[in-house]
């Protein structure tokens, strides 16, 4: 299997990168999967986190791109040091934070592109601006667009029933991660531990931000699968390939599935949608999309603003 390249970005401060890159390479870590983190951030916060908390066999390099010198020559710098880091790792995860400097096709270098947000209202309106920008990348025909992965991070407790994803439109599919709660046992692990570790709501919330990372890793691998298949498909050989490729179809089948309600958080709140949206002219109604559904979905409690994520709409 081919090296998984994450970047996580945003082009807010404040919003977790840090936090969310440093934990997830451990996660994957632990996992038994070998992983670089690549910090491209001035601050350097993700590789600090890791290089002070207990070694557990990530590989942590920090490098400053040449982002004052324009052109080509940052982009340059972040690929040479993706691909040398690829090279002796199964997954590489990188904390940028995004600027106009850096030119938009970096993003097809990675597999999944990870953008944290808050659920403030002026955080979602950033969110969906940054996106708005790169919607190119996202629907690209040309190259092979990453997966989009939006995370909430930081939610309290309490905003779990907002309704404030409802006022806000985005214009390219995604999926939508689980909440990864904020709690002050979090800020305690800073440089000390890793979130995954923790035994409360927080630590939960992160395991399952974690596993839906894993979700999305195996569906994206199903999908370059079965996209390959299918440029090299002859009539005489497609029911044998469809056969041998069933295994791949189920799991893309889950993307417009709950993910496993094995556990409380999932039961709760936790969902991994594709969300699809979709145009209309002003004179037409607006047509909300359908949430994901499930033979378990009844019984669960989803709040209203995961599901009101999926219906926003965009003007023609």
């Amino acid at each position: 299997m081919s090296t998984f390249k994450i970047l996580v970005t945003s082009q807010k401060g404040g919003v977790g990168k840090s936090t969310v890159s440093a934990n997830l390479a451990a996660y994957l870590r632990r996992q038994g999967q070998s992983v670089t983190l690549l910090d491209f951030d001035t601050h350097g916060s993700s590789s600090t986190w890791m290089s002070r908390a207990p070694n557990i066999g990530v590989v942590v390099q920090h490098h400053l791109l040449p982002l004052d010198q324009g052109g080509n020559r940052p982009i340059l710098d972040a690929r040479l040091h993706l691909r040398r880091a690829a090279s002796s790792s199964d997954v590489v995860v990188c904390d940028l934070t995004w600027t106009d400097s850096i030119a938009g096709e970096l993003m097809f270098e990675y597999d999944l592109v990870i953008v944290p947000t808050s659920v403030s209202e002026i955080e979602l309106a950033a969110t969906a601006g940054f996106l708005s920008r790169h919607r190119w990348v996202f629907d690209s025909a040309i190259h092979t667009p990453p997966t989009l992965l939006v995370a909430p991070t930081r939610v309290q407790p309490e905003q779990l029933q907002s309704d404030v994803f409802s006022k806000q439109r985005f214009p390219v599919s995604f999926m939508l991660a689980p909440p990864i709660l904020e709690a002050q046992s979090a800020r305690d692990m800073f440089e000390r531990g890793y979130l995954m570790d923790l035994q409360d709501a927080c630590g939960r919330s992160f395991n399952e931000f974690g596993q839906s990372v894993g979700t999305a890793r195996k569906m994206r691998s199903a999908q370059q699968s079965l996209q390959q298949t299918q440029r090299t498909t002859t009539p005489s050989t497609s029911q044998a390939l469809h056969s041998k490729l069933g295994s791949h179809s189920h799991v893309l089948n889950q993307r417009n599935n709950l993910l496993s309600a094995s556990s409380s958080l999932s039961s709760q709140y936790s969902i991994l949608g594709r969300h699809r949206m979709h145009k209309v002219r002003p004179e037409e109604p607006v047509h909300k999309a359908v949430a994901p559904t499930s033979s378990g979905m009844g019984a669960m409690s989803i709040p209203q603003f995961l599901k009101r994520m999926s219906m926003g709409v965009i003007s023609k």
